[in-house]
């Protein structure tokens, strides 16, 4: 795994998962009816087009989600990975993981999300963090990082090849504020400066 720092609190590894690890998701998703995806109504959610998988998924998602737990320290929980689809004219809207003005989870926050890269050979699909002036296409197999605070989308995917990626949420509290492992990341964290105080 190599980790780049994109920006403070957002940060890049590449081959986050194995060749073998991402064939093994590719053909799972080639392998789903369209009825197990879950829709793309835009009145369902404000932020997010395109659709996600319903229902339970292989083992092998769990190796996938302890890879991601051991990223980090003090977390106080982790979402299991979704996984997602976007086509030709599909996007996520900017948004934020974590709101402080809107969060409806008193005691707890979004210190990162997380989103991995099952493939790129499709056109558009970068993501966005227009707050920093970040526009970047990550490569199939790595993993972005960026602090809950972070305003971030993607633009459209272009191509009638579909994007497949998965996302996850690492929530911390005040007394678990979250820590990345200094075996994985050394000297390269950098923080937004954000401090969660609830």
């Amino acid at each position: 795994m190599k980790v780049k720092l994109l920006s403070p609190d957002i940060y890049e590894i590449e081959d986050f998962i194995s060749i073998e690890e991402q064939e093994k998701v590719l053909d799972y998703c080639k392998s789903l009816d369209e009825s197990e995806w879950w829709t793309d109504d835009p009145k369902v959610s404000e932020f997010f087009n395109g659709k996600i998988k319903i229902g339970t998924k292989p083992d092998f998602f769990s190796d996938i989600d302890k890879k991601i737990r051991d990223l980090f320290f003090e977390l106080d929980r982790v979402y299991p990975v979704g996984l997602n689809r976007h086509l030709q004219t599909n996007f996520m809207k900017p948004h934020r993981d974590y709101d402080p003005l809107k969060n409806t989870l008193p005691d707890e926050h979004v210190r990162y999300g997380l989103v991995l890269y099952y493939n790129d050979e499709y056109d558009g699909g970068a993501v966005n963090y227009p707050e920093v002036g970040i526009v970047h296409k990550p490569k199939a197999r790595s993993l972005l990082i960026h602090g809950g605070r972070i305003l971030h989308g993607t633009t459209q995917v272009l191509s009638s090849d579909v994007r497949y990626f998965s996302t996850t949420f690492v929530f911390g509290t005040k007394e678990k504020s979250v820590s990345l492992n200094k075996s994985i990341f050394g000297d390269i964290e950098q923080s937004d400066g954000y401090k969660y105080t609830l």
